[in-house]
C-alpha cells in the first residue's frame, strides 16, 4: 500500500510559514484527521522520514486524513531549529491549520509522531480536551522525579525493543501515571529507526486509529 498523493499547504505557525502536505482517505468527506510531526530536524529529519510515511499510511488507510509538515527551518519551511519550543508552535499551527480543511471533522483530530516530533507533539497535546488520540513513536524517554505530561485523549506508546533512545519498560512504568488511557507496545527486534519495520508499526496504529478515531 503506498502514500495517497497530497495536496501542498502553507501553514503559518507564530512567525514562519511552513510547508506541508494533507493527504485524504479514499471516500466521500468529511474525515477524521492526524497531524504527524517528524524527527530530528539537526539529524536529518524531514517530513519524507520512512516513518512517519509509514504513519501516513496507516492513518490514510482506516479512512482519515493525515497531514505531515516541516518544521521551522528545515527544507521550504522558513525559519531556525529553536530547540523545541517554537517547534511545540509548529505543532500547533499544523492542528489548527487541519482543523480548517473543508474535508476534514474538525471535532475529531488526533496528533501522532515519531523520535524528536512525539517528544515535541507530546509536550502540545500534554492536558488537551481537545484530541480524539495521540500516537506516540520511539520518543526519546529519561527517568526523572516526575511525569512531566498528562494526557486526556486516549494514548499509544510504540518503541522497539531495541530502541536505542526510547525505553519501553520506563513507559510501562510510568503508564498510570501519563494518563487514564494509555497503551504501550513493545515490538520486539525493532531499534530507533524501524527499517524494514514499517509495516508491523501501521499494523499497530491503524488498531488504535480504529478503537479511538475512526
Amino acid at each position: 500500500m503506498g502514500v495517497i498523493p497530497g495536496r501542498s499547504l502553507r501553514i503559518e505557525s507564530d512567525g514562519p510559514t511552513l510547508e506541508a502536505l494533507l493527504h485524504p482517505p479514499e471516500g466521500e468527506p468529511p474525515f477524521p484527521g492526524v497531524v504527524i510531526c517528524h524527527p530530528h530536524p539537526q539529524y536529518g529529519g524531514n517530513m519524507y522520514n520512512n516513518v512517519v510515511g509509514a504513519l501516513v499510511r496507516a492513518v490514510t488507510g482506516v479512512g482519515a486524513a493525515a497531514l505531515r509538515f516541516n518544521f521551522r527551518g528545515v527544507g521550504a519551511s522558513e525559519g531556525a531549529y529553536d530547540n523545541g519550543a517554537g517547534e511545540m508552535e509548529d505543532v500547533l499551527a499544523a492542528l489548527g491549520a487541519l482543523r480548517s480543511q473543508p474535508e476534514v471533522k474538525a471535532d475529531r483530530v488526533a496528533l501522532a509522531g515519531y523520535s524528536f516530533g512525539a517528544m515535541v507533539m507530546l509536550r502540545a497535546a500534554s492536558d488537551r480536551d481537545d484530541l480524539a488520540a495521540v500516537i506516540s513513536v520511539a520518543n526519546p524517554t529519561q527517568r526523572g522525579p516526575k511525569v512531566e505530561i498528562h494526557m486526556l485523549a486516549p494514548t499509544l506508546f510504540v518503541v522497539g525493543d531495541r530502541d536505542q533512545y526510547c525505553d519501553g519498560q520506563l513507559l510501562l512504568e510510568y503508564r498510570d501515571q501519563i494518563g487514564e488511557d494509555v497503551t504501550v507496545e513493545i515490538v520486539p527486534g525493532v531499534d530507533h529507526f524501524w527499517a524494514g519495520s514499517d509495516d508491523r508499526l501501521i499494523d499497530i496504529v491503524q488498531a488504535f486509529l480504529r478503537r479511538t478515531l475512526t
